[in-house]
């Protein structure tokens, strides 16, 4: 990767360079360089008098524009590689840190939206599924990343595109529905959040608002009526006097009718047991929770799926609680990450034990010696680099044993 940094001389008003392109100038950012704008005011780009064109297609063909603390309505012109102009405005309402700059691409896909930026993991439509889902989003990528801002700056976004070659051909596009949804790289999937409208004379999604500190760097323009998947934020167990109680939570919900409960004794034949009325449709964090008062003798799994006003389907992670009366040695609340394993034991007594995971093959993933205490003891294993599938557990100290199979989606 090399570095371009363009310094224009000061014109006169003006205390800092700026980057001026005449008569609809072009400038080509190819092979990962970066074209670095020190200026960190408005006026720092500008086009005149009949136009100007950036194009950027490729994630790492970056704009780095130093804002640092500065406000007010920034302007990319972008051009695509039909020569059809779709400039990027991000709208700073509220400053970050003064050391702060953002970095910005953009790049034309092909129609099933391939290839994906680096940290973008699926494309999957909660009523489409994996297939189809990219018929209702525009052949294009926008990065919005941010560079040493402890604080983030909020901003209003507004993403110019060009329908004509990027949202007709096999993509079946109402226009008018247009609407960004950005990818959150923590849970590594699509938020069912919808920003903006569609200004279809215009041609772009505006009033993309952005609140400070609440930013994620991958966006798309999706047909709102088939967003992206639901995320939910955690599903888990606890115990309370011998009884179950299920906690979960979503960051919004689009169409959702409501929840199921389903529940087994061995992991792999489940049964209804409730159903948990959902929202219909929100973009505020909701939490719920289901208590399950029949008195189980040994560990219980239990499965959440969500069923939308049309009836279809989408099952979350399979988790497992052990809260009988009797049982003086409690584990719950595991949640696989990627690389790793959260659990918590709950025990009466203190205790060394001795912890395995393996494979549904008998192959060990992991192991790890512990002392426990009594009361409650969160327990981590790390870089376990696990794949989809069914993985065992198991736990052994001189006055306690526990085993339990796992489920990784």
């Amino acid at each position: 990767m090399f570095i371009i940094s363009l310094i224009i001389l000061p014109f006169i008003g003006y205390s800092q360079a700026r980057l001026v392109l005449n008569n609809d100038g072009y400038i080509n950012i190819e092979d990962k360089a970066f074209l670095v704008i020190a200026n960190g005011y408005t006026n720092a780009i500008e086009v005149t008098p009949t136009g100007g064109n950036i194009i950027s297609e490729g994630e790492e063909n970056v704009i780095k524009w130093n804002i640092k603390d500065n406000t007010g309505n920034y302007i990319v012109p972008y051009t695509n590689p039909s020569d059809v102009k779709i400039p990027l405005e991000v709208n700073i309402t509220d400053a970050g840190n003064a050391g702060g700059s953002f970095i910005l691409s953009t790049y034309r896909t092909g129609s099933d939206n391939l290839p994906f930026p680096v940290d973008v993991t699926n494309l999957n439509s909660l009523t489409l599924g994996a297939s189809g889902a990219s018929l209702f989003v525009i052949d294009r990528f926008w990065k919005i990343d941010y560079n040493s801002y402890t604080t983030k700056p909020g901003a209003e976004l507004s993403f110019s595109y060009d329908y004509a070659n990027e949202g007709t051909g096999n993509n079946t596009i109402d226009e008018a529905s247009l609407q960004a949804q950005r990818f959150n790289e923590f849970l590594s999937d699509w938020e069912l959040i919808l920003f903006g409208w569609a200004n279809i004379t215009n041609k772009k999604v505006e009033n993309v608002t952005v609140y400070p500190n609440a930013s994620h760097k991958d966006w798309t323009l999706v047909q709102g009526s088939s967003a992206l998947p639901i995320t939910l934020l955690y599903f888990e167990s606890d115990c309370e006097n011998g009884q179950t109680l299920l906690n979960w939570s979503t960051a919004s919900e689009n169409d959702n009718d409501y929840f199921v409960i389903d529940k087994s004794t061995d992991g792999y034949n489940f049964h209804q047991i409730a159903t948990v009325q959902g929202a219909g449709n929100s973009n505020a964090l909701i939490n719920y929770s289901y208590r399950d008062k029949t008195p189980n003798v040994s560990i219980v799994y239990y499965r959440l799926k969500q069923v939308n006003f049309s009836g279809k389907q989408q099952s979350f992670n399979i988790i497992s609680a052990n809260c009988s009366y009797d049982n003086n040695f409690i584990v719950n609340q595991e949640l696989f990450g990627d690389n790793s394993l959260n659990f918590n034991i709950h025990t009466s007594t203190d205790e060394s034990l001795s912890i395995s995971l393996n494979d549904y093959s008998g192959r060990q993933i992991a192991s790890k010696t512990t002392m426990v205490k009594e009361g409650s003891n969160q327990i981590e294993m790390n870089d376990l680099h696990l794949v989809r599938g069914i993985y065992l557990l198991n736990i052994v100290g001189e006055r306690n044993h526990y085993a339990a199979k796992l489920f990784k989606k």
